[in-house]
């Protein structure tokens, strides 16, 4: 059985049954808010759209905004533009080093996080109902904090009718609420919460041209935003919140 956001009851099998869906939150905002004076390992913090080139003013990259709250920030990323040189060092005080999220132990060991970041980045790995696992029977008790695009997404949705969707090339496989959950029972994650996260319009400005910009803040604040909250499962993405593992060495509500 699988029980999120604190439901008296778990989820059912059958694929009409309504899901306990919250309404949307600003992802960077809640990430953020999650990571406010903790010891955070950023897993995929290298982004190289902000380091390689300049952006429209109102980018915002989650890894600077989690430097600027959290206690300590351990960055960890597996680009090819870290390799040779094994790390780099940001502009907002914090490293982030040459790594892959299936050989995490040393740094686990080392830096001892509280709390797990993954941005954008489950819906990348080859194996990441592995890797998730491997910490969660090695390290339990950490909270991991991830965050994934949403299959049901509106845009998504919008997209198919022009004979296009919106996933980058890189991704492997993307989440539905329930499917996250499934993933999420199989880690395991407790206490798990599921929360749908709002399109930031940030992320378009840069693809059109500036005199364009507010254009695309009005149909964000008077279209996307309202349809979102109104239809939480429409959402953007997903971020699934939770505790790996079983840190009392009792069972995890899951059968």
């Amino acid at each position: 059985m699988i029980y999120v956001n604190e439901a008296s009851e778990p989820l059912k099998e059958s694929p009409l049954s309504r899901l306990p869906v919250r309404r949307p939150v600003d992802r960077y905002t809640y990430v953020v808010e999650q990571c406010r004076g903790q010891r955070v390992l950023d897993l995929g913090a290298y982004d190289e759209t902000e380091v390689d080139r300049e952006q429209h003013a109102s980018w915002r990259w989650l890894h600077a905004e989690i430097a600027g709250v959290a206690k300590e920030v351990l960055g960890v990323d597996a680009s090819p533009k870290l390799k040779d040189t094994g790390g780099v060092e940001t502009s907002c005080g914090t490293t982030i080093r040459y790594g892959t999220v299936e050989n995490l132990d040393a740094i686990l060991e080392e830096f001892r996080p509280d709390i797990i970041v993954a941005g954008e980045l489950i819906e990348h790995t080859q194996d990441t109902l592995g890797w998730l696992s491997r910490i969660a029977a090695l390290h339990p008790g950490i909270r991991l904090v991830a965050t994934t695009p949403n299959t049901t997404s509106l845009i998504n949705m919008l997209m198919t009718l022009f004979s296009r969707e919106n996933a980058h090339p890189d991704h492997i496989q993307v989440y539905s609420f329930r499917t996250l959950a499934t993933l999420a029972s199989r880690v395991p994650v407790n206490d798990m919460k599921i929360v749908p996260y709002y399109y930031d319009p940030h992320l378009f400005y840069s693809r059109l041209p500036r005199f364009m910009a507010p254009l695309v803040t009005a149909i964000h604040v008077l279209f996307l935003k309202p349809m979102q909250f109104l239809f939480p499962l429409s959402a953007f993405g997903l971020i699934l919140d939770g505790v790996l593992g079983d840190a009392s060495g009792e069972q995890a509500k899951d059968a």
